[in-house]
């Protein structure tokens, strides 16, 4: 079967409840390899790993952010991620040989069981964004320690600010991945985004493990962010549907001025 044919019968399988039901049980039966990895950057991004087996079984099935917090073992975000406060999004691109899917952000105070720690002081008010990547042509992801394993960098940016100025590093961000079927999910956190909501927001993903100056462009005069089409690389760009009203425009000029 050539690539085409496989993709034809991805698209086209649809799976009974019987089979996600015992394919969830089983994922729960296996016991997760963890490996945590930190930057050296000032404002370090702090990198969880969690691999669970790989199957066939995999392109046209998400796990629910909720679940992706569960294998975490973050019950209380799991919860948030189920929860009236989270904006499900489910849009989807593709760049290179992945399709990025942008599933869900929820933000708030205390709802996640691990409190983010930074500078020695805990930040409890933040956003939490789950993506999904897939191979465009169906083919599961390689394992974290394969060969050919591609690292991706998830990140909010905020209209009117330069993305290598202001992205995950800046914004006390931390991460985690998961391998779970085939698709990677990361699970991005930082600053509580909702007070830039009524300048606009943006989650972005490049390759790699930190931003660059140059995947994206920004308009000096719009302050809009763009995907820069001679960047030589993987990258894409997602605008987050918050709320205006949930805006703190004090506050967020008081974080930029910081």
């Amino acid at each position: 079967m050539d690539k085409n044919e496989y993709k034809q019968m991805m698209e086209q399988a649809v799976p009974s409840a019987a089979l996600i039901r015992k394919t969830k049980n089983k994922m729960k039966q296996e016991e997760p390899i963890m490996i945590k990895r930190s930057f050296s950057t000032a404002a370090a991004v702090v990198m969880t790993v969690l691999l669970f087996s790989t199957t066939a079984f995999a392109a046209w099935y998400f796990l629910k952010p909720s679940e992706v917090a569960n294998k975490l073992e973050n019950p209380a975000l799991s919860a948030a991620f189920d929860s009236g406060n989270a904006i499900n999004i489910n849009e989807s691109a593709t760049s290179g040989d992945y399709t990025f899917t942008l599933l869900a952000i929820v933000s708030g105070k205390d709802i996640s069981d691990q409190p983010y720690i930074g500078n020695d002081e805990v930040s409890r008010d933040r956003s939490y964004v789950v993506t999904a990547i897939q191979r465009t042509d169906g083919a599961p992801m390689p394992s974290f320690q394969e060969e050919g394993f591609t690292p991706f960098y998830v990140s909010p940016y905020i209209k009117g600010q330069k993305p290598w100025h202001v992205n995950a590093h800046t914004l006390g961000g931390g991460a985690s991945e998961i391998l779970a079927d085939g698709v990677v999910y990361h699970l991005v956190e930082f600053e509580n985004i909702t007070i830039f909501a009524d300048r606009g927001v943006y989650i972005g993903i490049i390759e790699g493990r930190t931003p660059n100056n140059q995947a994206f462009l920004i308009d000096e005069q719009t302050g809009e962010i763009s995907v820069n089409p001679d960047y030589d690389g993987i990258s894409i760009l997602f605008s987050l549907p918050i709320d205006p009203a949930l805006a703190n425009p004090e506050k967020a000029q008081a974080f930029l001025d910081n």
